[in-house]
């Protein structure tokens, strides 16, 4: 008991001694502020460059909205609670090429995805027959910019206004973009065609529908504020003289919504029975510029049109359920290296328990003297030497004390005759066969000779009339 207390006692001293020295020794990070450059737009983060406002925005406006910590690929099969909106901004864990595959297949079954980005991946900027890019605003000052400081930030950035009368642009006078802010663009695709006739080769590619076309209509260039979506559905493509017009492209392209002198901020392509939003610049739904003019009008109306579920991607923002919330929580402190000590410490202390490092200490050697040891001794002697008339001596003397006491008769003066019969009548036994019984064991106690079988039934016999009479040999112990 001795050696596990003193054990305790330095498993507990140890333990002190390491959490002080990792104490003394924690070093606490100051924490990053917001920057532009590694942004950080998620929901949770309160920051400059975060989209906590926004979210509470939602919250508090009484939309559904929501959190999406699983990974995308559970989107399209997500049942009741399908999102009908699913907002991606700026994710800061890349999309691998099957996620971006999940993400357009739930939107070509009827979703939105509100992508607000500066630089979006390629491959989610898709809507045949268009070809979309996102030009990034060239300015070698991003990083000295305070994403926190509003002059710095829109400094000689003019606002931008709403291009048209659409549902994203309802009750917007007015939005005020970064001067980091992207410029989306948008041209046709060019087909392959085989010419029949006419002076040009066979196999030739050629530009089936023109990049700027001459008005009418109106250009559909990169800085068109106007409806892009062809006026006419049954525009021809222009092909050389003498080739057979093309089949009518599918009715529908690109519709700028927002839009500055320069840029297009807002656009929203279709595809499938879905549409994908492009925002050109997250500094609008911000914490910091979520508040500037009408930035918070374009936030509510970029994910409103039904009651369905708003989820914000937190998955790629490094906030999925399959992280270890514990070792997050405890991120950044001296908690978890104490934690690996303790666990470094107890393996050790349960491997030394496990293992012996001295010599082999002897067997104890059993306790043979125990209070029946006379008892057992004399047992052993008596079977080993036949002694069968001194078992049945020790035995019927026992017995005929006990039950002369039972009845009230001295043990020393009754005959055997009265004692039998007032055993028989407390027994409700025959008395001839109390007295017989009593009988054969004094004779054998006077000499007469005797066997192993004859003793065991003599004894048998004795233990039954005292079962009746009630004398129990097992102590009985007050609970």
């Amino acid at each position: 008991m001795k050696q596990k207390l003193l054990l305790f006692v330095v498993f507990g001293l140890v333990l002190f001694v390491l959490i002080g020295l990792n104490a003394a020794t924690y070093v606490q990070k100051e924490k990053t502020a917001d920057n532009e450059f590694s942004p950080n737009r998620s929901t949770f983060n309160a920051g400059s460059t975060g989209s906590q406002a926004f979210f509470a925005l939602l919250s508090e406006t009484g939309r559904n909205v929501t959190r999406w910590q699983v990974p995308v690929a559970e989107l399209p099969a997500a049942g009741r609670n399908k999102p009908d909106v699913f907002v991606l901004m700026t994710p800061r864990r890349e999309l691998t090429d099957l996620e971006e595959s999940d993400i357009l297949k739930w939107v070509a079954d009827g979703g939105r995805l509100v992508l607000i980005d500066r630089d979006p991946s390629e491959k989610l900027l898709i809507s045949d027959p268009w070809s979309l890019t996102v030009e990034k605003a060239n300015d070698p000052g991003i990083l000295a910019l305070d994403p926190a400081d509003v002059k710095q930030m829109t400094e000689s950035v003019g606002a931008a206004k709403a291009a048209q009368p659409t549902a994203f642009a309802a009750s917007l006078n007015a939005v005020q973009p970064s001067r980091l802010a992207s410029s989306i663009g948008f041209v046709r695709k060019s087909y392959e065609i085989i010419t029949a006739v006419g002076d040009y080769e066979d196999n030739a590619t050629h530009d089936l529908y023109q990049a700027e076309p001459p008005p009418p209509p109106k250009p559909a260039s990169a800085n068109s504020n106007t409806l892009t979506r062809p006026a006419d559905p049954h525009l021809r493509p222009q092909g050389p003289p003498g080739i057979a017009s093309a089949p009518v492209p599918a009715v529908g392209g690109p519709v700028v919504h927002v839009a500055s002198a320069e840029k297009n901020i807002v656009v929203d392509v279709p595809y499938g029975a879905g549409q994908i939003v492009l925002v050109s610049d997250p500094y609008i739904v911000s914490n910091a510029g979520i508040g500037l003019v009408d930035n918070a009008v374009l936030a509510l109306n970029l994910v409103s049109g039904g009651d369905g579920t708003i989820a914000f991607d937190e998955y790629h923002q490094g906030y999925g359920t399959n992280n270890n919330q514990l070792l997050r929580y405890f991120e950044g402190t001296p908690v978890i290296a104490i934690f690996i000590q303790l666990a470094a410490l107890v393996a050790l202390v349960l491997y030394s328990q496990s293992r012996r490092f001295a010599r082999p200490l002897p067997e104890n050697e059993p306790d043979r003297l125990s209070k029946l040891e006379y008892i057992s001794a004399m047992a052993e002697l008596q079977q080993r030497t036949a002694a069968y008339d001194l078992a049945v001596e020790n035995i019927y003397s026992d017995f005929r004390r006990r039950v002369s006491r039972l009845v009230g008769a001295d043990n020393t003066t009754v005959k055997r005759p009265e004692l039998a019969k007032l055993v028989a009548e407390r027994a409700k036994m025959p008395a001839a066969e109390v007295e017989d019984l009593m009988s054969k064991c004094e004779d054998i106690m006077h000499g007469e000779p005797t066997d192993r079988k004859e003793t065991v039934e003599l004894i048998k016999r004795l233990r039954e009339v005292e079962a009746k009479l009630g004398l129990s040999r097992v102590s009985r112990t007050k609970v």
